[in-house]
């Protein structure tokens, strides 16, 4: 087991694919938002992608260790210490009774906003719908269907001698990302494109745009600060706003949202429906970046992909992980 000192802005459990199969009844995803950190640090100790790790905002997490485990941090780029010594980033690591694991909390100079603790065997955590994640909108997986709290004591698997033969491997170094203030994604246009509610200028502009991440942001949505849309002219005319339309389900994760003038990212607990336009859909292979995105200071920048973008994409990453060259 290990006991939760401290745990900073939020600390959650969350798994990698979250809840899949249930926004038809209003239930979000959910999961790891980097998920593409949590599923290096989930191989780089031998885990299964689906067992779930620890998700860190803004750093200031501590945990003591009482057995003893395999583990690995990455992520956001804060300073990572395991008894006062400095901890690799992306490499598995053996810790014994009582090391204390303490992660540097969120300054001006953090690159990414969330870190993730991969624990060997995983960490034991409530099952809902098929997933192990923390619902924060609707408490229920994770641990106790809620965010770590000082004091909690944390259920981890018995230590295999396959899982003490990690220590000391490492992620390729070409594998893990550069992280800096400015965030581009690509991302396909519409559903709710042009003409019908934006015009040609209009979809120009979203990807011309260099938008600017609002202090409003959690896990189901990222505000973003730009320029007013360009609606197509029917919509202006028509007397309401020209976001709203017919309740409709949203894409899922990825989608951007017009509410009014302003954009709203979704992360992986973003509304399912709704009666507002989604102007673009981020790419799945992309979709790591919002877990990442810092409230406030961060920028965003969107580039034009097409189906067969996005199709490709994931299909490259995925390969990536099943033929299992990712280790140094």
């Amino acid at each position: 087991m290990a006991i939760v000192l401290s745990c900073g802005m939020q600390t959650l459990l969350e798994d990698l694919k979250g809840r899949c199969g249930y926004m038809d009844i209003g239930v979000s995803r959910s999961g790891m938002l980097d998920d593409y950190a949590g599923r290096l640090l989930n191989a780089l100790v031998g885990n299964d992608d689906q067992m779930a790790a620890i998700e860190i905002v803004g750093g200031g997490f501590t945990l003591e260790f009482q057995e003893e485990t395999v583990i690995a941090v990455g992520g956001a780029k804060l300073p990572v210490t395991l008894n006062d010594s400095e901890l690799p980033p992306y490499t598995a690591v053996a810790v014994q009774p009582g090391d204390v694991l303490k992660t540097g909390r969120f300054s001006k100079e953090t690159r990414g906003f969330r870190q993730y603790v991969a624990v060997a065997g995983g960490v034991a955590a409530d099952s809902y719908l098929g997933s192990t994640a923390t619902a924060t909108y609707g408490s229920f997986g994770g641990y106790q269907g809620r965010a770590l709290r000082k004091g909690d004591v944390l259920t981890l698997a018995p230590l295999t001698d396959g899982a003490r033969a990690a220590a000391g491997r490492a992620i390729r170094r070409d594998l893990i990302p550069e992280f800096t203030n400015r965030w581009v994604m690509r991302a396909i246009p519409g559903p709710d494109g042009a003409p019908d509610f934006f015009t040609e200028e209009g979809m120009e502009q979203f990807y011309t745009t260099e938008y600017k991440a609002q202090v409003f942001c959690d896990r189901s949505g990222i505000r973003l600060k730009g320029p007013k849309p360009l609606w197509a002219p029917e919509r202006t005319a028509a007397g309401g706003h020209p976001s709203n339309i017919t309740d409709h389900g949203y894409p899922g994760p990825g989608c951007v949202n017009v509410s009014g003038d302003t954009l709203i990212l979704f992360p992986r607990e973003g509304p399912t429906c709704g009666g507002l336009v989604c102007a673009l859909s981020v790419i799945r292979a992309d979709q790591w970046m919002l877990g990442q995105i810092i409230p406030g200071r961060d920028t965003i920048c969107f580039t034009y992909a097409t189906q067969a973008d996005a199709i490709a994409a994931a299909r490259t990453r995925n390969q990536l992980f099943e033929q299992g060259d990712i280790f140094e």
